[in-house]
């Protein structure tokens, strides 16, 4: 067996098609769900995976990031994600690059304007 091209499908109790968190049954299965995958040696993400940032933080997992259909892309920190920070700097009276402030927060690799923790050794 090459491990390389191997897939693997799960299924997914709670992918029931849209997030339903007033619904404590559908939390649980979702809870379920990551903490069983952290316990994964390798762990492949796609863009806006929500599981999976939680998954990758739980387990200590540096996951590869699936960019189209056949391509990966190992990401350069397994700290979780922050999709929405503020850029707006007050005393400057406009926008910054959040990205660029200090060394260890950098962009996402999937999304630019999101930001992650790395070491200050990593680049992109």
């Amino acid at each position: 067996m090459n491990f390389d091209t191997a897939t693997i499908e799960v299924y997914q109790p709670s992918h029931e098609g849209h997030q339903q968190t007033e619904k404590q049954n559908h939390n649980r299965k979702a809870w379920a769900e990551m903490y069983l995958l952290s316990l994964t040696d390798t762990l492949v993400i796609s863009s806006w995976l929500t599981f999976g940032y939680v998954v990758q933080g739980l387990g200590n997992l540096k996951p590869c990031l699936k960019i189209g259909q056949h391509q990966t892309h190992r990401v350069v920190s397994m700290k979780p994600y922050f999709h929405a920070p503020p850029f707006y700097d007050c005393k400057l009276g406009r926008g910054v690059d959040t990205g660029a402030l200090v060394p260890h927060v950098k962009h996402f690799e999937d999304m630019s304007w999101g930001l992650k923790l790395v070491e200050q050794s990593s680049k992109f």
